[in-house]
């Protein structure tokens, strides 16, 4: 279905630089139609003259649209092309200039002589030369072909680039979706393997806890696995998400280790990209505690009209200072508000010895 439809978008695209085209060459036709002087009625030999002359140049645009374009312009063998198509155009102008010089049919005398009070007026040529058009048929030929060609192979060319720069778009699209699923498919297996871990050692020592966990883990993973894969999601259901897994984290740990999530107390109804945040939380408690000595995380969450601001800070610890740097973790999410936000985005993180803390703070706009 999906071929179906890219096909049909592609003739839609294609059949608009054919529908203009068509519009002004069928306003050329009209137009001797419109604003001929015919107060003594329609001058129809007049008319077929022009007529004619239109039909020289539409023969030199078909020629040009159907196959000098598409088989030497767009094919790279640019030089032939501009020498065919002038060497037409010149040649049409030169039989046009010859033909009006050297008249062979009877009907074409009248054009060459003045008119006559009599049947001899049309019988013999008048030995007075006709007055001189102001620009003559081959003339005017030769220019209206030069516009024509430079008014269609603009349009042909404008729309070959509006088709490249659609589908470039459309391909930087894809790239960056695939990208972003990725990096969200890295994040998945990273924290469910940690989060079973914490599960695993809960099983030995607190049953029903174990169960419970499990219930959240459950959860937690219907969200990623469906729900995150929407481009936003609800803060709400981001901040849900986020207390889950820092309850589950905190089953792990004594009451030594200081863990504080301060949030909005009224959630606005806003949304955010999912699981965007939940990288720098899961580096915090992977790097952040330690059994010898004290520990601590905060995470603070704080919205207003116009961004969410997150930050979160761990303690640090000598063993853990240098394993922090070979994390995936904090390197996908800085990818990915690359990927969504551009330059639009904030991030500062930190390393803080005086206070032996790691700090990262984000602010992105809502």
């Amino acid at each position: 279905m999906k071929k179906k439809t890219k096909k049909k978008t592609g003739n839609k695209e294609g059949s608009l630089p054919l529908l203009l085209t068509a519009a002004v060459w069928l306003l050329m036709f009209v137009i001797p139609l419109l604003f001929g002087d015919f107060t003594n009625g329609i001058k129809w030999d007049h008319i077929l003259k022009i007529w004619k002359e239109y039909s020289v140049l539409f023969l030199i645009f078909l020629v040009n649209r159907f196959a000098l374009m598409p088989r030497l312009f767009f094919k790279g063998r640019r030089t032939l092309y501009f020498v065919s198509i002038l060497g037409i155009i010149l040649i049409s102008s030169a039989l046009l200039y010859w033909v009006q010089i050297h008249p062979h049919h009877p009907e074409l005398l009248p054009l060459m002589d003045p008119p006559g009070p009599g049947p001899e007026a049309f019988r013999q040529p008048s030995p007075l030369p006709m007055p001189r058009e102001f620009i003559p048929p081959y003339a005017n030929l030769f220019i209206m072909s030069i516009l024509f060609i430079g008014f269609d192979s603009g349009i042909l060319f404008f729309s070959k680039w509006m088709h490249a720069e659609q589908n470039k778009l459309k391909a930087e699209k894809e790239s960056i979706e695939n990208k972003m699923a990725f990096l969200q498919n890295q994040i998945s297996p990273h924290f469910f393997m940690n989060t079973l871990n914490n599960i695993h050692a809960l099983i030995d020592i607190d049953t029903e806890e174990a169960k419970e966990a499990v219930i959240k883990l459950s959860k937690m993973m219907d969200y990623m696995l469906y729900e995150s894969q929407t481009a936003k999601i609800s803060l709400q259901k981001e901040m849900d998400f986020i207390n889950s897994y820092v309850d589950l984290m905190k089953l792990r740990f004594t009451d030594d280790v200081e863990i504080m999530v301060n949030q909005p107390k009224v959630v606005p109804p806003v949304k955010i990209p999912p699981l965007l945040t939940i990288s720098f939380i899961e580096n915090a408690f992977k790097y952040g505690i330690s059994y010898e000595s004290h520990s601590f995380i905060h995470i603070d969450i704080e919205t207003d009209d116009k961004q969410l601001s997150f930050s979160v800070k761990n303690s640090t610890h000598p063993h853990t200072a240098k394993k922090r740097s070979s994390g995936i973790g904090i390197a996908n999410a800085r990818n990915r508000l690359d990927l969504i936000y551009g330059k639009d985005y904030r991030l500062s993180i930190r390393n803080d010895e005086k206070d032996h803390s790691f700090n990262v703070d984000l602010k992105i706009p809502l």
